[in-house]
């Protein structure tokens, strides 16, 4: 099965005329590890929806970074969704966490493909939707969490989905997933330390 096939399959693309299409415009690549896909400030040219892999959507300024959510397969980025339509610059950066395989999109056919096909103007709505729940979400941790039950939060969840307590983390790395600095990360970490949460050594974290 092509990675044509598997997109037509996941969003349900009946349209003969749509698949034609796809398979004249769409473009496949498969990225290494930390490929810049989206750079804040620029026009996006191409949507990109993932195929296999992750990759990771955040916001900067003045050397901070703030984690926007991650893109997974058969998902797009939102944001590149929605400058897709008001042909306007990026707000966010987006990179490959891991290799991945994403399908490129000419943004001149995104509007007019919603207009035109059922399953595209589904497939565009859903993302819009789904979305939209991580950012509210994500704007919860920020506006309500402290950054400590975020960081232990983070820390937890690393835990589950890697099936391991040892957390092969920088503090720097964590600074960027959490959206703060180096020197808060490795405040916040001595005190779970202290407290018997953690047990720090280079670039590792454990989780007891």
């Amino acid at each position: 099965m092509t990675e044509f096939d598997i997109l037509f399959k996941a969003l349900k693309i009946t349209e003969e005329e749509l698949k034609e299409k796809i398979l004249e415009e769409g473009v496949v690549q498969t990225l290494s590890k930390d490929t810049l896909i989206v750079e804040q400030d620029k026009y996006i040219k191409w949507l990109a929806i993932v195929i296999s892999g992750k990759v990771r959507v955040w916001q900067e300024k003045e050397d901070r970074q703030v984690l926007i959510y991650y893109v997974k397969p058969i998902e797009t980025c939102v944001l590149s969704l929605s400058a897709a339509f008001r042909d306007c610059k990026s707000i966010i950066n987006a990179n490959t966490e891991e290799t991945t395989t994403i399908v490129k999109i000419p943004v001149r056919l995104v509007s007019e493909w919603s207009f035109k096909y059922r399953s595209w103007n589904k497939f565009t709505i859903d993302s819009f939707v789904f979305s939209y729940e991580d950012l509210l979400s994500s704007y919860k941790k920020i506006a309500f969490e402290k950054i400590d039950q975020r960081l232990l939060d983070y820390l937890n969840s690393f835990s589950k989905q890697n099936n391991t307590s040892i957390i092969n983390l920088s503090h720097s790395q964590l600074a960027k997933e959490i959206g703060t600095t180096r020197e808060v990360i490795s405040k916040i970490l001595k005190k779970f330390e202290l407290k018997g949460i953690v047990n720090l050594k280079f670039k590792q974290i454990e989780l007891l």
